[in-house]
């Protein structure tokens, strides 16, 4: 098998680290890891095999036209998070929409074989309804209570499309779930994981905002990597976008077997009731254009992420 130069962009992040790790295992890529900053995580990339990290603002149109002429596939992950899109909106539209806009510009121009554009199942609306069937992939479109990162990436995808209509290159789209695992952030959807252990490192009562029913489609990080890496290699696929989900979980499942496994009563919760999804999204495409049929299980995920827990505040600790 010929080697392919992929362009990673967001590699330094939560999922971006471990589609490059994966990359690397899988030993046919030269990677280009970017990121906006230099940290330790970036290091480590940078000693992996067959792994260049490339430190890079998207913004900077003259960098980033000479990071996507030298690379076959672009795996565009680099995004301003949920959160910070309600908060400084005007900045996640430069990078979500107009680094974006860019790079999928930029890989019309010089030919790239494949974008794998990371985007969201936020795109559906606000899961407002329990009783809705499963969305697919033919159903995103502009609803009320859309966030401002949905918008984003909602813009971002239909630039894909009407690049690839007029020649430029194909696409495969991931509306990846409520990604969690080990180096989550504490800033992200999975940040509350981390909250609850805090709490119970601390000997509180952990807080959890959402009503018990609430349903949340997960997905863990190696299960999300590791279909990145499929969109990649997959044959005869393109222009199509993919759900990049577990199988639903109710928020009572979710935060009393983190309780559980971390040694804490479950009883104890504070239920607060304030927040409330039900986020039904079909994963039947991921399995039929990206063969992945398995995906790791609740009790598995969240063992492996309080043991990563553990460990890294132990490591911190120890640097302090």
């Amino acid at each position: 098998m010929s080697r392919r130069r992929v362009l990673v962009t967001g590699a330094a992040g939560f999922l971006g680290s471990h589609v490059v790790e994966q990359l690397s295992a899988a030993g046919h890529y030269d990677v280009v890891a970017t990121d906006v900053v230099h940290t330790e995580r970036a290091e480590a990339l940078a000693a992996l095999k067959h792994v260049e990290f490339l430190p890079m603002d998207l913004r900077d149109t003259a960098a980033l036209d000479t990071a996507v002429s030298a690379s076959d596939t672009v795996i565009h992950l680099a995004a301003v998070r949920t959160q910070a899109s309600s908060t400084t909106p005007r900045a996640a539209h430069d990078v979500n929409v107009g680094a974006a806009y860019d790079l999928v510009s930029l890989s019309a121009q010089h030919g790239v074989e494949r974008l794998v554009l990371g985007s969201t199942h936020s795109v559906y609306g606000p899961f407002g309804d329990p009783a809705a069937p499963p969305f697919t992939e033919d159903q995103a479109s502009i609803r009320r209570g859309l966030s401002m990162y949905a918008a984003s990436k909602l813009a971002a995808e239909a630039f894909a499309e009407a690049f690839a209509q007029a020649g430029g290159a194909p696409y495969i789209i991931l509306r990846y779930g409520t990604i969690y695992g080990p180096r989550a952030n504490r800033d992200s959807n999975a940040g509350i994981l981390i909250d609850i252990l805090d709490a119970l490192d601390r000997g509180e009562r952990p807080v959890v905002p959402w009503q018990r029913d609430a349903v949340h489609a997960l997905v863990h990080v190696d299960d999300a990597a590791l279909a990145t890496l499929r969109a990649v290699e997959a044959v005869g696929v393109e222009r199509t976008a993919v759900n990049v989900v577990g199988p639903p979980v109710t928020a009572e499942q979710l935060y009393t077997e983190l309780v559980r496994i971390h040694g804490g009563d479950p009883g104890a919760i504070e239920w607060r009731d304030e927040r409330t999804r039900y986020q039904y999204v079909s994963a039947e495409r991921l399995a039929s254009v990206l063969g992945l049929t398995a995906t790791t299980d609740l009790l598995s995920g969240l063992r492996e992420f309080v043991d990563w827990y553990r460990e890294d505040a132990k490591s911190v600790d120890q640097a302090q």
